[in-house]
């Protein structure tokens, strides 16, 4: 072997390592670009495939069900949701080898052993005569008229005219807001659950994509004008997920007249935050954020920057109740913790230890809802 030191051709070197250094930041700016294009896809394309169901019930034995698969140990009070029906489960009891061990609430059925489920932390069943039946409120289905056409909706009447509208997050259902909605509802807001386009049960866009809260900002504010119309005076918007970026481009676009406060819970406030926490989960440099962002744009002209509710903090004007656990791998804590150290004037911040993705109610229902109650008790 020839050493290099001593190499009859010692300016090759350099040339050696010039060429492999481009190759190799060829390969990973192409390796980068396919994963900012396949994450961009991600992102905007609307799941169409089956639910799965991953968990089997082993065993129902009184007030405790025995589970075994996926997320059967998912933690805090949580649903479990199998085809035509639903139940909740407590903290885990007991463990032995794969097989978890639960407290089971029938909410209102009773899964028999056998019985291919999934967990759900929504916590509530959507269907509304189940919802109508665990809740003991007097929620019925409605519709409102919107850009795309008729949009469904779920409403529980109240005697205010401080009307609270919840949107969830993307790929989720109303049922996301049922937690909240059943927790506010001893304060006598009317309350409206809405839909957005692309839902399983609303208007499709032409082109099938998610509009990142760009588009859906269109749908809730066809929600708020029905609101208006049947006698709001003010409303409380609360956003999940995605659902906070639809509410924050509401008030980018629509100004915040009429709104007396905003409820977030793991709010994506920065998509560009989502971008990189992603790359950073799939071993991709941050470079591919970047990419992600630029295809977005190109395909669709939504402008990331200009929902970035972070980057614009300075024009929140209504006060925030803000739940955002530090265990999210979805949605980075570090979007909510930066915004809330950018107006401390107006958000008030809950932030759960160690806690997943819209979560916080799971955790600990009592103090969630003992502290939306009170910041929406205390809203001017």
């Amino acid at each position: 072997m020839t050493d290099t030191m001593t190499d009859p051709h010692p300016r090759r070197w350099p040339v050696r390592v010039a060429v492999a250094s481009a190759t190799l930041a060829a390969v990973v700016t192409a390796t980068t670009a396919a994963g900012g294009w396949y994450y961009a896809d991600e992102l905007l394309l609307v799941d169409t495939s089956p639910p799965e169901y991953p968990i089997e019930v082993v065993d129902v034995s009184g007030s405790t069900v025995t589970l075994v698969g996926e997320d059967a140990d998912q933690p805090g009070v949580t649903g479990l949701e199998w085809e035509g029906g639903y139940a909740r489960l407590g903290p885990e009891i007991e463990r032995s080898g794969e097989h978890v061990t639960r407290s089971v609430t029938p909410f209102p059925d009773l899964p028999a052993p056998g019985t291919m489920a999934r967990t759900s932390f929504y916590a509530y069943p959507l269907a509304i005569e189940s919802f109508r039946a665990v809740s003991e409120l007097d929620a019925e289905d409605v519709t409102y008229d919107g850009p795309l056409g008729t949009y469904p909706a779920t409403f529980v009447a109240g005697g205010s005219s401080r009307w609270i509208i919840h949107v969830h997050g993307r790929g989720g259902n109303r049922a996301e807001s049922f937690r909240l909605l059943t927790a506010l509802q001893p304060l006598d807001y009317p309350q409206l659950s809405i839909t957005y386009r692309n839902d399983d049960d609303a208007p499709a866009d032409a082109d099938g994509e998610y509009g990142l809260g760009w588009t859906e900002s269109d749908d809730l504010a066809a929600a708020v004008e029905f609101a208006r119309a049947r006698g709001a005076e003010d409303i409380v918007l609360a956003g999940y997920s995605m659902g906070g970026a639809v509410v924050g481009n509401y008030l980018r676009v629509h100004g915040s007249a009429g709104v007396a406060g905003v409820i977030y819970d793991s709010p994506v406030l920065s998509w560009n935050d989502v971008l990189v926490n992603e790359s950073r989960n799939r071993n991709l440099p941050a470079f591919a954020a970047t990419v992600a962002s630029t295809v977005v744009r190109l395909r669709t002209a939504i402008n990331l920057a200009a929902m970035d509710q972070v980057r614009h903090a300075d024009d929140l004007d209504v006060p925030v109740l803000l739940f955002h656990g530090s265990g999210d791998p979805t949605v980075p804590v570090s979007s909510s913790d930066d915004f809330a150290a950018a107006r401390p004037d107006l958000v008030t911040f809950v932030r759960p230890d160690g806690v997943g993705h819209v979560q916080a109610w799971n955790n600990d229902p009592a103090g969630y809802e003992e502290a939306a109650a009170d910041f929406v008790r205390k809203l001017p």
